[in-house]
C-alpha cells in the first residue's frame, strides 16, 4: 500500500517554498492536485543540473513559490524562470564556483525578473496550469532555432553514434 503524500504545515499566511526534485514532483500527481486545491503556485524557477554536482546521483532541482492557504485560482498564471545558466562551473577540488564574477549580476536580473513577474524570451514565461500540467519553465518556452548551425547537428549526431557504439550490448 503506498504512503499518501503529505503536504507541510505551513503558517495561516505567507508563502512556502519547497525545493523538490523535478523527477519525484512530476510523477505525483496526487501532490499537485493537493497543492493546488489548498495554496496558490505563484512561481516556479528550473535550476541548473549540477547544483548537486557532488551528488551521487543526477539530481534536477526547481525552487517553488506558493501562497499557503489560498487555493489557485482558475485562470491564474503561474511564473516560470528558466534558471538553469547561474554562471557557475564545476571545478576540481573547489566544486561549483563563480569563476567569472557573474553571479552577482545574473542575481540581480533574476530576482528582478520574479518581483515583476516579467516575461523574458528564454529566461520566463507565464502559464495558466493545472495539476495535470508540466510544472516546469522548458514546456512553456518557446525554442530559438536561429542560432543552430549544421555542426551543431553533426556534433549532436556524432554523439549519439558514439554513445550507441559504446553502449552496445
Amino acid at each position: 500500500m503506498s504512503k499518501k503524500p503529505q503536504t507541510q504545515k505551513t503558517p495561516k499566511e505567507g508563502y512556502e517554498i519547497p525545493i523538490p526534485t523535478k523527477g519525484e514532483f512530476e510523477a505525483n500527481l496526487n501532490l499537485r492536485r493537493q497543492i493546488l486545491e489548498n495554496h496558490t503556485l505563484e512561481a516556479v524557477m528550473s535550476m541548473p543540473a549540477d547544483v548537486f554536482h557532488d551528488s551521487k546521483v543526477g539530481v534536477v532541482t526547481c525552487i517553488m513559490v506558493i501562497t499557503a492557504h489560498h487555493p489557485h485560482p482558475p485562470g491564474k498564471k503561474t511564473w516560470f524562470g528558466y534558471w538553469r545558466d547561474d554562471g557557475f562551473v564545476t571545478t576540481k577540488h573547489r566544486g561549483r564556483i563563480d569563476l567569472n564574477q557573474t553571479w552577482p549580476d545574473i542575481k540581480s536580473r533574476w530576482l528582478s525578473a520574479f518581483r515583476n513577474r516579467e516575461t523574458i524570451k528564454g529566461q520566463s514565461v507565464t502559464a495558466e496550469i493545472g495539476p495535470e500540467d508540466e510544472w516546469c519553465a522548458e514546456a512553456y518556452m518557446e525554442t530559438d532555432y536561429s542560432m543552430l548551425t549544421s555542426a551543431d547537428f553533426e556534433n549532436e549526431i556524432k554523439k549519439y553514434v558514439a554513445y550507441r557504439i559504446l553502449n552496445e550490448r
